[in-house]
C-alpha cells in the first residue's frame, strides 16, 4: 500500500501543523487531541490502532518497546525521531516521507529520522495480518 492509501492516529505528541498539513495532502487522520483523548495509554493507542487499521506517528519510543518487549499486537507505527523537535523539522521529514511512495505493508514500524535536513528511513515489515 501506499501511504496515501493508509488511515492514521496521531499521538498527543504531534504537533497540530503536522495533522493539518497530513490532512492537506488528502489522508485520513485521526488525532488524539481533537478527540480530548490527551490521558489515553499507548496500549490503548496500539488498540484503537488496531482496531481502526490506522498507521499511528508518534514522537514517542514507547510504542517501539510495547511491541519488542512485549509483544503487543499492532498495525503500524511511524516513529519521528528526533523527537520532541518543532512541527518544521518533521514536516520536512512527512514531505520527504511523501515524495518516497514507499510501499507499506501492516503490520510494519518505520522510523523517520531527521538529523539536521538529512533524512533516512528504516522499514521493518512485521508479515502481513
Amino acid at each position: 500500500m501506499t501511504i496515501q492509501e493508509l488511515k492514521f492516529i496521531t499521538d498527543e505528541n504531534i504537533d497540530v501543523e503536522v495533522v493539518h498539513f497530513l490532512r492537506e495532502q488528502g489522508l485520513d487522520v485521526f488525532d488524539i487531541k481533537e478527540e480530548g483523548l490527551y490521558a489515553i495509554s499507548d496500549r490503548e493507542i496500539l488498540k484503537l490502532s488496531v482496531q481502526n487499521s490506522q498507521i499511528i506517528i508518534s514522537q514517542d519510543s514507547d510504542f517501539g518497546t510495547l511491541i519488542f518487549k512485549e509483544m503487543a499486537d499492532f498495525y503500524g507505527i511511524i516513529y519521528l525521531r528526533p523527537g520532541h523537535h518543532a512541527a518544521v523539522v518533521h514536516l520536512q521529514t512527512i514531505r520527504t516521507l511523501l515524495q518516497t511512495n514507499m510501499d507499506l505493508s501492516p503490520p510494519f514500524l518505520l522510523v523517520a529520522e531527521n538529523n539536521d535536513g538529512k533524512i533516512k528511513f528504516r522499514l521493518r515489515e512485521f508479515g502481513k495480518k
